[in-house]
Parts: C-alpha cells; structure tokens; sequence
C-alpha cells in the first residue's frame, strides 16, 4: 500500500513487432498501482504493428496522442481512432485483437490497463470508440481539459475512472484534491511540470488516497495525463497479456 506521494520514471523497451514503449509499470521498479494494470506511452510506424495475440481479464484504453490507430477484434470490431479519439475494450473472458498504425502510418499514445473486479473476469467481451469531436473539452486561462473518461464522457467502464488530457500554458495551474476512495495517476508528455517533485517527460507521480496537489508548468507549455480509478482491493496477478 502506498504510504506517500511516489514519482517513478518510465522505461523505454521494444514490444511488440517493431513498436517501442515507455512502460511506467509494471517493471522491475514497481508492479502495479491497483487498480492500474500496465501503463505504455507507445511508439509505432508502420509496417510495424502489434499482431493479433489474446488478453483476458481487465479493460484496455488506447488514446491517440499523435497519428492514428487501427483496432480489430474476433468480436467482429473494426475500426480505426485518429489523434485525440480513444478506443477501449473489456477482454473479459477472453479477446483476441490486434493494433496497427491507421492511414497515418505511425501511432502515438497512451495504452492503459484497469483491472477487472474479481466478479467480472468471466464477462462478456466489450468494444468502445470515443472519436476526438466527442471528446468534453474544457478552456479556462491558460488550460486546456479533454475529458476522456468521466464526468461528461460517453465512455463507460466497469471500473471507476476519471481520465483527462491537461495542457497547461505557463500561468496556468491545475489543482487535483483526490477523495480517499480514489488513487491517482500524474504521467508527464512533454515539457516540465511542478507539483511536490518536479516531473520530466516520461515521469509519473502517484497519489494515495486524499491527496492534494497543485500543478504549475515550468515550460512555455506542458502536457499531462491524469488518472484517477477506485481500487479494487483484490490481488492482481499477470501473466503474459492476461490479469487474473
């Protein structure tokens, strides 16, 4: 149980067949952040793509920072998402897809996964899309709020879960206040931004539960992902692509 505020730095590996991840967990520096699963910040051109391979028991969002991004399924899904949309599924008791750079030729962004509540393990396998002019966006002074999932956002998910696109002009200031049923998620994109701990890209800092935390650019302009689930209390135990 995290005890304290804890900044951790992403580690850049290859996946897949010629795609490159920033992996800020699991790794052999933190497994987990119940009830976050893994966290990616990917990298792929095409021909290089993530093959079809099956996944079990949790949800998967892939959000497009950059490019777009194809998702096909043994559900009978099939769609590509362009840069700021985001596509999900619950592989439940099983799914079998695969991921490839769409018209674009190369994808960038954001793959998550949530763990699936014990009870749920064996559900039925579920698609979703959300495209970028359906994302809720928020402009205050010298913020810009996409709200991917959460209040305002069509996307639903089993487990509850709040996830934004913040960028902050410099100026502007963001403020999280977490409840003590939530535990949350700060994952640097570009620039540099200043909470307690000072994060560079490809560096994270997560909440316990009842934080508070104000957040300040030290860039002319910085991008962040928050997110913020309600743990499930349950071991999550990996193996290969699937959470048991």
């Amino acid at each position: 149980m995290l005890k304290e505020n804890k900044k951790i730095i992403a580690v850049e590996k290859p996946e897949g067949d010629g795609a490159v991840v920033k992996r800020l967990f699991p790794t052999v520096y933190h497994n987990h952040f119940d009830p976050f699963v893994l966290i990616d910040e990917f990298f792929v051109e095409a021909p290089n793509e993530f093959a079809p391979h099956e996944h079990s028991g949790f949800e998967a969002i892939s959000y497009m920072l950059g490019g777009a991004f194809r998702h096909e399924d043994n559900q009978g899904n099939e769609e590509e998402v362009d840069q700021g949309g985001l596509q999900t599924f619950n592989a439940g008791k099983g799914i079998v897809h695969s991921e490839a750079p769409g018209t674009a030729g190369y994808a960038h962004g954001m793959q998550i996964w949530v763990n699936l509540p014990s009870e749920m393990k064996e559900s039925k396998p579920e698609y979703q899309a959300l495209n970028p002019e359906n994302v809720p966006v928020q402009e205050k002074e010298n913020v810009i709020i996409r709200s991917l999932i959460g209040p305002g956002s069509p996307v639903k998910l089993k487990t509850e879960l709040l996830l934004q696109d913040i960028t902050l002009v410099k100026g502007g200031s963001y403020n999280i206040q977490l409840s003590d049923k939530m535990h949350g998620i700060i994952y640097v994109i570009d620039g540099i931004i200043e909470t307690e701990k000072k994060l560079n890209e490809g560096e994270a800092l997560l909440l316990t539960s009842k934080a508070s935390i104000e957040i300040k650019t030290l860039a002319d302009e910085s991008r962040f992902i928050f997110m913020a689930g309600k743990p499930h209390g349950q071991k999550i135990k990996i193996e290969g692509s699937h959470v048991l």
